[in-house]
């Protein structure tokens, strides 16, 4: 049975806010669709309105505010890869990027969808965090920025309000001595869908590590942040061993289930070694 809904195309921000206001829970913002159209073939979800956000302009661009670089929400991975400012600015978000699903799903995707959709197995969100990255959620009421440590609830759950549309992520431009990287494992490179990842971000002052953030994806319900691992890097030299001890931490933390992509005790394997190469590629970018 096909789903049944009524469907809306606001022309502008406070268009969408208004008719996600006045609609209410029933509604739900419409982006790339990826991730939406097959939940309501599947009826997984039954909304009775769908508010497309194509026309919205607010919603589009990458631009750079001061030591800041701002996506807007309604991007998608493509225009993402192929921004000359975000290669300059956070060269590793192409780590991410190249590991989104195919190239299709790339075209159409955008990073608000991704991160809204929540799902344990998406890619620019562990970095995104890793990159210790906020965004902004636009109301009716009024905008409201949230770091995106306190954006994530459970699973495929959000702090993101029925009448709010997230409007834009902002991250610091990279700093001297700063390298970041993410690395995924994928059954098929033809319909890439993550099994795990991780995530890493350090700085380096005259060899030491001063800051670290690590994370996981697909591992948990949520993407995760590794103190632990973080803990065993800063402060020293990392050297193969911090690395390898970062990585068994890693491991530790994560919390995966067995499914037909791969069971527990697999996705923890893969947990110790990408979060070890995310480490090693981090600190190459970094030097």
């Amino acid at each position: 049975m096909r789903p049944s809904f009524e469907y809306h195309r606001p022309a502008s921000l406070a268009e969408a806010c208004a008719l996600l206001r006045e609609l209410g829970p029933e509604a739900r913002p419409l982006a790339g669709g990826t991730d939406l159209l097959v939940d309501l073939r599947r009826s997984a979800t039954s909304p009775s309105h769908l508010v497309s956000l194509a026309d919205v302009a607010e919603l589009r661009g990458i631009t750079r505010d001061g030591d800041e670089l701002r996506i807007g929400g309604g991007t998608t991975p493509s225009e993402l890869e192929a921004s000359t400012l975000a290669r300059e600015c956070r060269p590793e978000l192409l780590d991410a990027v190249q590991a989104f699903g195919t190239p299709q799903i790339r075209h159409r995707a955008t990073v608000a969808g991704s991160l809204c959709t929540a799902a344990s197995c998406g890619d620019l969100a562990p970095l995104l965090l890793a990159l210790d990255a906020r965004v902004q959620l636009v109301s009716t009421g009024g905008r409201r920025d949230l770091p995106l440590t306190e954006f994530f609830g459970g699973h495929r759950e959000t702090a993101l309000r029925p009448d709010e549309v997230l409007v834009q992520v902002a991250l610091r431009v990279r700093r001297a001595g700063e390298g970041a990287a993410y690395r995924a494992f994928g059954q098929r490179a033809a319909n890439f869908i993550t099994v795990a990842g991780a995530a890493a971000c350090l700085r380096l002052e005259k060899g030491r590590c001063t800051e670290a953030r690590i994370t996981l994806g697909a591992v948990a319900p949520t993407p995760i942040r590794v103190s632990a691992a973080e803990s065993l890097l800063v402060g020293g030299r990392p050297d193969g061993a911090a690395v390898a001890a970062a990585a068994r931490a890693a491991r530790e933390r994560a919390a995966p289930i067995s499914d037909v992509r791969g069971s527990a005790e697999h996705r923890r394997d893969l947990v110790e070694a990408l979060c070890a190469r995310a480490i090693v590629a981090a600190l190459e970018r970094a030097a």
